[in-house]
């Protein structure tokens, strides 16, 4: 029998540990922890009639909502 197993960090808690890493790279508890908060979000079945963006469906308030953007582009061509 020909056992494989490696130290491994968790990606998000910094855990250490020795066995096959996982494919996500969290630990069983991180696991279990980003699970349960993804199914307490609340999920926006409206939008804002001001904005259009998502509607929060406990509170009724607007969400943000975040979008990734490339690097910072330097402004003016003049080097200062």
């Amino acid at each position: 029998m020909n056992l494989i197993s490696t130290s491994w960090s968790c990606q998000r808690c910094g855990a250490a540990f020795i066995s096959t890493p996982p494919e996500h790279g969290l630990c069983d508890q991180c696991l279990t922890e980003l699970e349960l908060s993804v199914q307490l979000a609340p999920i926006a079945h409206q939008f804002c009639p001001t904005c259009g963006g998502p509607v929060c469906t406990d509170c009724g308030e607007a969400l943000i909502v975040l979008t990734p953007i490339g690097p910072a582009e330097e402004v003016g061509g003049d080097g200062g």
